[in-house]
């Protein structure tokens, strides 16, 4: 295009116009959005505190030690017969809400299955817990929520130690050294805990329990081992299948412990690896070797703790 004079301040005063055509576009849209952010709904802010485990009964469920990491939360309209969720969240939690008005609050205990924080899970075992909550914009609200033991729960043995004898009696590997025995050392609740000792002269240990477990997920449904321990060394807990006639499967190591130097809890939920069997009997076992590196060991001697141990199901 080849431009005059005339042509060019036509084409300038078009220009000019273009741009305070889109300006005045641009300062109409700020405004717009300005007045409708002037409109948002105030959120309320609903802050979850950690779950308490409620003692029951001790001579049935045994230690209320718990790991209740997170909390899974919705709320129950009975007006409009609707339910919102609100999502999973790590406690303590503060959340805002846009509902307003009455609702249920429920709120499911969630642990770390297997001690995966991949693997959340409302611990079925636990009960779920509700309170009535009125919603108010701008208005802060704190809930403490408890939880107990789901009275349909079966624990199908307890381990605290306190008693003579372990529950881990069976030496898979032969040497006496390394059995666990009952100990004042480094209690975690009442008077013992079960104790490993491995060293460069007696450096892994496998052992099982004595007695078998029926342990049919069709009838037992969830399948869940409760566990606090201390230990210098990974640990792996396993299942053995043991068939009517006490032919023994091969064994199901599937559960992990990394070394811990505070005592800490954890669940490990057995219930896919029994459903995937033809058995319907297992022992329960566990084992561990000193570590090693370039071909040396990396500690002298080690220390393996146990306390409250629970098989439980329903």
């Amino acid at each position: 295009m080849i431009f005059n004079l005339d042509s060019m301040k036509k084409y300038m005063y078009d220009l000019g116009l273009g741009f305070r055509f889109a300006m005045l576009t641009s300062l109409f849209a700020i405004g717009f959005i300005g007045c409708d952010r002037e409109d948002e709904p105030i959120p309320s802010y609903l802050t979850i505190e950690p779950f308490e485990l409620l003692e029951t009964d001790l001579g049935w469920h045994g230690s209320i030690s718990q790991k209740i990491t997170h909390a899974d939360l919705f709320m129950f309209d009975s007006t409009n017969n609707e339910s919102v969720s609100l999502g999973v969240f790590e406690l303590p939690a503060t959340i805002p809400v846009l509902n307003t008005g009455n609702f249920s609050l429920n709120i499911d205990p969630v642990i770390k299955a297997n001690g995966s924080s991949l693997n959340l899970q409302a611990y079925p075992f636990y009960t779920r817990f509700s309170k009535p909550i009125n919603l108010k914009s701008d208005a802060p609200q704190s809930v403490k929520p408890s939880t107990k033991y789901n009275e349909d729960a079966v624990f199908e043995v307890i381990e605290d130690f306190e008693n003579s004898g372990t529950l881990f009696s069976v030496e898979r590997d032969g040497n006496a050294n390394t059995a666990v025995v009952r100990s004042t050392e480094d209690v975690f609740e009442g008077q013992y805990v079960g104790l490993v000792k491995l060293d460069t002269a007696n450096v892994g240990i496998v052992a099982q329990t004595e007695g078998l477990f029926d342990l049919s997920v069709a009838t037992s449904g969830k399948v869940f081992i409760e566990l606090n321990y201390k230990t210098d060394v990974p640990l792996t807990f396993g299942i053995i299948p043991v068939s009517d006639n006490g032919q023994e499967g091969d064994p199901i190591w599937e559960w992990f412990v990394v070394a811990r130097d505070e005592w800490n809890k954890i669940y490990f939920n057995l219930t896919d690896a029994i459903s995937t069997t033809n058995f319907k009997r297992f022992a329960i076992a566990f084992s561990s070797t000193m570590p090693v590196e370039n071909g040396k060991f990396t500690l002298t001697e080690a220390e393996i703790l146990f306390d409250n141990f629970k098989l439980v199901h329903f």
